[in-house]
């Protein structure tokens, strides 16, 4: 080879690289090429389900929450209507402590259509959960509202800032499983 094939191939290497990486990266199960801005909402992977449950589990007891037993009904939902696992739990634990200050034999952990004398009334937590999870997705994720920041005014008009600082914080404390090719690395 001429020193000129070999500084043209050179040159080139590079940009055969980041395209084969960018390539090989778009394919890692749970990850796009595009990054999610920060907060988003959206579909968690369909790979450890287990582990997200776990996850939840751990946050609940951690909380002392009544929902713990329900930790599985927030994953399944959240797959079921495209939303982060974790959305609906933090809203809980902003509304009610976690489920533990709420309106006697509601069932209602989000303070959903809570206002002045006007109560709704669950059959059950998992209940709640299915109905919730089902709302925010058809009247806040499908209209763009899809972050605890976008949420907040429609969710709880009279004080967004707080409520959306309540929920991110709660997010943020529970662990979530990181999942590459179907192998949970480690919780971050």
């Amino acid at each position: 080879m001429s020193k000129k094939t070999i500084k043209l191939q050179l040159n080139i290497l590079p940009f055969i690289t980041v395209f084969f990486l960018s390539a090989t990266l778009s394919r890692i199960p749970g990850r796009s090429s595009e990054e999610a801005p920060k907060g988003f909402i959206g579909k968690e992977t369909d790979k450890g389900r287990e582990e997200r449950i776990k996850s939840l589990t751990n946050f609940f007891e951690e909380q002392k929450s009544p929902l713990v037993e329900n930790a599985d009904t927030f994953v399944d939902v959240a797959d079921k209507y495209h939303l982060d696992y974790r959305l609906l739990p933090a809203i809980a634990c902003m509304e009610s402590s976690c489920g533990k200050r709420l309106i006697p034999e509601s069932f209602n952990p989000f303070g959903w259509g809570i206002y002045g004398k006007n109560a709704i009334y669950f059959k059950s937590f998992d209940e709640a959960i299915e109905v919730v999870g089902k709302e925010l997705a058809e009247k806040y994720i499908t209209k763009g509202l899809n972050t605890p920041e976008k949420i907040a005014p429609v969710y709880t008009p009279p004080n967004p800032v707080n409520w959306k600082n309540g929920v991110n914080f709660f997010i943020s404390k529970i662990k979530t499983p990181r999942i590459i090719d179907n192998t949970v690395l480690s919780s971050a």
